[in-house]
């Protein structure tokens, strides 16, 4: 049989009989279609009998459509606007599983059967309404298919995603199924989606314009204005409405999250979260009791629900997609979907959402993902992962959160004793004055965070039950160290030379007489102890190489004279020099706080001279002998070493070339 589009039916009126397309508004029967009401209105004028004869009309109409038959069904749907207009008000004012609207039915039972059994007629309508093929007989080609529903406004992106919050918690495969079928049929649903993600990208700002909050602002940083308890509902009510949509629509229909990353709606769901989130939580607080407990319920199902689609958001293109392709060949590229979770990450840190990541990493754990990834067998960027990993714990110490390892905690909610004196030891180590039942005490309230306690004492940020009981040491505040992300600090690794001592050096600070000479001794005496290699520093006190001539300020060198080696020295003045040594040790010179001038004068001639040429204490250059005694009787050492003087320091004049060409002569001849 002919598909659905093709397809005429034969009918007989009066005697003669006529072809009829199978779509046609000849089939449509006139049928006007309520639209339904919302329970609140039971309580504002209208009773609960007449609600439910209304929404007992609707149920009777919805039961008769979906008994008629393939083409009076299609055609009813195509040309009946009221139909469209009754389905609409359903999806609009139904309640949702969160709305208090339905404690209105279920106190009243009939009322409460009455509502669910319309809901499940306007859910098959649905499901028949996104099939093309019912049976063998039944069916519209796919492209035809596509362009009815399109066209109509069978279906569009608002009700699919109404239809995801209404059916999602309960019919979830249904639904997907539903999606598939329609955006595989007519892809130009996918274009509409993306306008929709523009669209919410929008309602995320205008909710913060609400609030007061612009992109300029810092979380809550402003105060933008009281606003009333109602208006405070509201915003909560419509923020938890957007959240839990958009997260079921993303559950059900997991393809849509491509294109809602194209969007780069994670970027402002972020940045809504970190702006609006804590101001609203503030709100909340101040808000009557009677009001309280449900707002706080809401926002927190909202917030639960932010994080679930940006977790939604970041495994589709990261981590769902290397388990998916784990067992397939290693053709294609591994390290793309690493990047993305580290980039999305590092985007987190460096833009400071603070508040948005910490709470993430509460439901979703950081590091389940890197372990994951590791356990996939491929490398990640170690710069970035620790950067990462510093970045969430920075954060969790500036709110005063619990860095301990869970493995660390008791099932009753403490720490085991012998791991609690190596949390009191690391506070001590930093604030010995401190006392011990004192530091226990801060640490069951900073949750065994050291770190928190230490920062807090530092701080003077105590709570004011810890503050008054404990009097607090006047300690600096010491810029805090980070060490290696949920790792024990051991501390028997410390060496002594990292260790502070406060007490003395607050009374090094507090003693103001001779400061100076107490900090270089103190100096001294560390570099003493931390001295511990083998160089030898036999000649460090000698100047070694060449010096260019302003390498020295005249009045703070003091140069030791050139002594000549003691294999030159003639054999008498060798003994002399070795007895004087012995018997006269030589004393120091004494260290005057201004030197003689005459002294000054006498060593800035030296190195003036030194610089001319090898300066040695003795006979000047004129009085040197090179001409020595006659050949064969040999020459005295003056003699030699005169004439080796002479050799060396022939370039030193004119005549550049005297000493290489002596050198010619003496290997020629």
């Amino acid at each position: 049989m002919n598909s659905l589009e093709k397809r005429t039916i034969l009918i007989t009126e009066g005697g003669k009989t006529s072809g009829i397309p199978a779509l046609s508004q000849k089939w449509v029967e006139s049928r006007k279609f309520l639209l339904f009401l919302p329970p609140t209105v039971i309580s504002n004028g209208i009773d609960l009998k007449e609600w439910c004869e209304i929404t007992q009309f609707i149920k009777n109409d919805l039961h008769w459509l979906l008994k008629l038959p393939h083409h009076k069904f299609w055609s009813q749907t195509i040309y009946d606007k009221s139909l469209h207009s009754s389905l609409v008000s359903f999806l609009q004012e139904a309640p949702r599983f969160y709305s208090e609207e339905k404690n209105i039915l279920k106190a009243s039972p009939p009322a409460w059967n009455l509502f669910k059994e319309t809901q499940k007629l306007v859910f098959l309508t649905f499901i028949r309404m996104a099939t093309h093929k019912e049976s063998k007989d039944s069916y519209i080609s796919p492209e035809v298919f596509g362009q009815l529903i399109y066209d109509n406004f069978i279906f569009d992106v608002p009700k699919m995603m109404d239809l995801s919050i209404l059916f999602g918690p309960t019919n979830s495969v249904l639904l997907s199924k539903m999606f598939k079928n329609i955006f595989a049929n007519q892809p130009q649903y996918k274009f509409d989606l993306e306008e929709t993600a523009k669209g919410l990208t929008k309602v995320f700002q205008l909710v913060l314009g609400e609030l007061g909050l612009d992109s300029s602002q810092a979380a809550g940083s402003v105060n933008c204005g009281s606003l009333s308890a109602e208006e405070i509902d509201e915003l909560v009510t419509y923020m938890l409405d957007i959240s839990a949509t958009l997260w079921y629509f993303v559950d059900i229909y997991t393809e849509a999250t491509s294109i809602l990353i194209k969007a780069n709606i994670q970027n402002q769901l972020a940045d809504f979260y970190e702006k609006g989130i804590p101001y609203l939580c503030r709100q909340v607080e101040i808000m009557p009791q009677n009001v309280k407990q449900k707002m706080t319920r809401n926002l927190n199902s909202a917030r639960k629900f932010l994080l679930q689609i940006y977790n939604a958001l970041l495994h589709y293109g990261s981590i769902r997609l290397l388990l998916s392709q784990s067992n397939e060949d290693g053709s294609w590229d591994r390290e793309e979907p690493v990047e993305l979770w580290l980039d999305w990450l590092t985007c987190l840190v460096s833009e400071r959402q603070r508040h948005f990541l910490i709470d993430y990493n509460l439901i979703f754990q950081v590091q389940d993902d890197i372990d994951l990834i590791a356990q996939l067998g491929i490398q990640m960027d170690s710069t970035r992962v620790e950067y990462v990993k510093a970045g969430l714990k920075e954060f969790r110490v500036e709110f005063g959160l619990s860095l301990t390892p869970a493995s660390l905690r008791a099932s009753d909610g403490g720490v085991d004793p012998v791991k609690m004196n190596g949390l009191i030891l690391q506070v001590k180590e930093l604030l010995p004055d401190l006392q011990e039942n004192f530091i226990q005490v801060c640490l069951k309230h900073y949750d065994f965070n050291p770190e928190a306690v230490i920062n807090a004492v530092l701080e003077d940020n105590l709570p004011p039950h810890l503050n008054e009981s404990h009097s607090i040491p006047d300690t600096q505040p010491i810029p805090e160290v980070f060490v290696g992300f949920e790792e024990p600090t051991d501390i028997s690794k410390k060496t002594r030379t990292k260790t502070v001592h406060f007490n003395e050096m607050r009374e090094v600070l507090n003693d103001k007489q001779d400061m100076k000479s107490l900090i270089l001794d103190r100096v001294d005496e560390q570099l003493a102890a931390e001295y511990e290699d083998e160089y030898d520093d036999t000649y460090d006190g000698h100047a070694v190489g060449s010096e260019e001539p302003d390498a020295h300020n005249g009045e703070e060198e003091f140069r030791r004279s050139f002594v000549v080696p003691r294999v030159l020295r003639p054999k008498m003045e060798e003994e002399s020099d070795d007895e004087e040594d012995f018997h006269q040790p030589e004393e120091k010179p004494k260290d005057h706080f201004v030197t003689n001038p005459e002294e000054l004068r006498a060593l800035a001639e030296q190195r003036r001279l030194s610089r001319r040429g090898n300066y040695r204490p003795g006979p000047t250059p004129s009085q040197r002998n090179v001409v020595g005694g006659p050949r064969g009787q040999g020459q005295e050492k003056e003699t030699i070493v005169a004439r080796r003087h002479k050799t060396e320091n022939k370039t030193r004049g004119a005549n550049h070339n005297r000493r290489s060409m002596a050198d010619r002569k003496r290997r020629e001849f």
